[in-house]
């Protein structure tokens, strides 16, 4: 059953991707997409936190699996309608540092008996940031709604790398130890987005 999971979540991005990347080499209006589709991968603080959000998924199990990318993916998507119209949010880069840090460790210490609500929460609360700034970020010659559509889609990618990581750390005891050192190694990742973060501010 988990080989036959795994398997699936393998084959899920390329099915996902593939179609937008087809249209999106088009051009013209669909430039859109393509800067929607790229803008979370070249941003090293959108990916490790998007990756993360998979990977805490699977740890929690059960209907976790899909409930919180959804509440991601949910919450990005009302944050980027607030970038889109310039509504002020200020310290929201901050806020992106601070969730790749905490991600980071939810990495540690997430595990199938704890409640998953707190995470819940706070994972959205993160995806509307991130939203928030994909919205606030877009460049001005694109359709908003194609551009919106492709960073949704590239985060769904993302969130489905992370959860086969996690299915695969989920194998092997030594791969799973090895899980929440990578998750340490994301929250050092997070402290020092945020340091710089404070210094921007500064």
């Amino acid at each position: 059953m988990r080989k036959r999971r795994l398997a699936a979540w393998s084959v899920a991005p390329t099915v996902v991707l593939l179609p937008a990347l087809a249209r999106a080499h088009q051009g013209g209006s669909d430039a859109g997409l393509m800067a929607g589709l790229m803008h979370p991968v070249f941003g090293p603080d959108h990916l490790l936190a998007m990756i993360s959000v998979g990977v805490v998924s699977v740890q929690l199990g059960g209907a976790n699996i899909w409930r919180i990318p959804l509440a991601f993916v949910g919450a990005m998507v009302v944050g980027a309608v607030l970038g889109l119209q310039q509504v002020a949010l200020p310290y929201s880069e901050l806020g992106i540092a601070a969730s790749v840090l905490m991600l980071g460790m939810g990495i540690v210490v997430a595990h199938r008996g704890m409640s998953p609500w707190p995470i819940t929460a706070l994972i959205a609360f993160f995806g509307s940031l991130h939203g928030y700034v994909h919205g606030a970020e877009i460049p001005g010659s694109v359709s908003p709604a194609l551009y919106t559509l492709g960073f949704v889609i590239s985060t769904a990618v993302l969130h489905l790398f992370g959860m086969i990581i996690g299915e695969v750390a989920t194998m092997r005891r030594w791969l799973s130890k090895g899980l929440r050192f990578t998750g340490a190694a994301v929250t050092v990742s997070g402290a020092a987005f945020l340091l710089q973060s404070f210094s921007g501010t500064a």
